[in-house]
């Protein structure tokens, strides 16, 4: 088939354009990427914005860049592709692009940076540290400060700091109608100033003011406000204590082995397997051959009641070669034995518990 052809004058023309035309992202630039407040290290959790500012002369076409965040030296783990209209009069357009927020045990470097058909135009890079400051536990809890008797009247709540604070201001709410913080507040107490590392403040129950009102039971959270020298203010994720009237005051029991509620059933691993027990006066014997089952012991506890350790007081037995596990539920305990191989003997004098009861102030 035969080609058209351009007239010859034509075609210099649109040689001579193609030579002397600007590319039409020629002069599309990124002038700048700053993070809030124009920081460069920031405590977690962490989600940004990086605030990307775009220049271009508005003889380019509309485009298209990627904007990638990865750990230093590591692959991008978050991207997000970003439209810049050039016909905007300004000659600029600002964008914000957020992530999922980071957090780190330990400072790291992250990197921001924007790409255009896969080549990077432009970095900057943020360091991230760990929370300013979080809640690391509090003893005892549950509390009993409606208790009189001087036992576990306050608690201990303990915080890391990454940083020296001043101040440092602890706030307790009450939980919401689901139950999940927060409701409204009722504790509000600055606590001075404090170093970075390990800190502790003690809670009696109370509202704030001299001789404050003791708080009713229930959930309550624990926020602690601290503020580095640099004057950056963070607030710890909340912390669930609760404040109890009543508290479980812990019992034994004990009975002959004996006396078990009932066998479960045995798990043979070889043919022939299985697993025995015999009554010797007061002892129970328990035997398995290549076999194991469980038994249990039920105990009748009071209302409210729950098992909270097991234990069995053993007969010596020459050649003795006993192998168990235990546990419980809140009224049974339990043996499993067995021996996937060979033979595996128990005699047992006593079953013993370590239960609990609700007991109310």
């Amino acid at each position: 088939m035969r080609k058209r052809l351009l007239p010859l004058g034509a075609a210099m023309a649109v040689a001579l354009g193609l030579l002397t035309a600007a590319p039409a992202a020629a002069s599309y630039a990124v002038e700048s990427i700053t993070f809030p407040d124009l920081g460069s290290e920031f405590y977690s959790p962490f989600s940004g914005p990086a605030s990307i500012k775009f220049t271009f002369d508005g003889t380019e076409n509309d485009a298209t860049f990627n904007v990638r965040l990865r750990p230093a030296g590591e692959t991008a783990i978050f991207t997000k592709d970003v439209f810049v209209d050039a016909d905007d009069p300004a000659g600029f357009q600002i964008k914000s692009v957020k992530w999922p927020a980071l957090s780190v045990n330990s400072a790291r470097q992250y990197v921001v940076a924007v790409y255009r058909n896969k080549t990077q135009i432009k970095s900057e890079s943020f360091f991230l540290r760990p929370p300013l400051v979080s809640i690391t536990g509090a003893t005892p809890n549950p509390f009993l400060p409606w208790i009189d008797d001087d036992i576990k009247d306050e608690t201990h709540i303990s915080y890391k700091l990454v940083a020296d604070s001043n101040p440092t201001i602890v706030k307790v709410y009450a939980a919401n109608s689901q139950g999940k913080c927060c409701g409204a507040k009722v504790f509000e107490q600055p606590d001075g100033s404090h170093p970075a590392g390990a800190n502790q403040y003690t809670w009696n129950g109370r509202t704030a003011e001299v001789g404050g009102t003791l708080l009713p039971k229930g959930d309550y959270f624990v926020r602690i406000t601290a503020e580095d020298a640099a004057n950056v203010v963070k607030t710890s994720k909340p912390f669930k204590v609760t404040i109890a009237r009543t508290y479980r005051k812990l019992a034994k029991l004990q009975k002959s082995a004996t006396a078990y509620h009932h066998v479960g059933p045995v798990t043979a691993y070889l043919r022939g397997g299985n697993c025995f027990v015999t009554d010797a006066q007061t002892d129970l014997w328990i035997t398995c051959l290549h076999a194991k089952f469980t038994i249990y012991w039920r105990w009748n506890l009071p209302n409210g009641g729950r098992i909270e350790n097991v234990s069995w007081t053993f007969v010596p037995i020459s050649g003795d070669i006993c192998r168990f596990t235990k546990g419980h539920t809140t009224a049974d305990s339990w043996m499993r034995a067995g021996a996937t191989s060979g033979q595996v003997r128990c005699r047992l004098d006593l079953a013993k518990i370590t239960y609990s009861v609700p007991t109310p102030s």
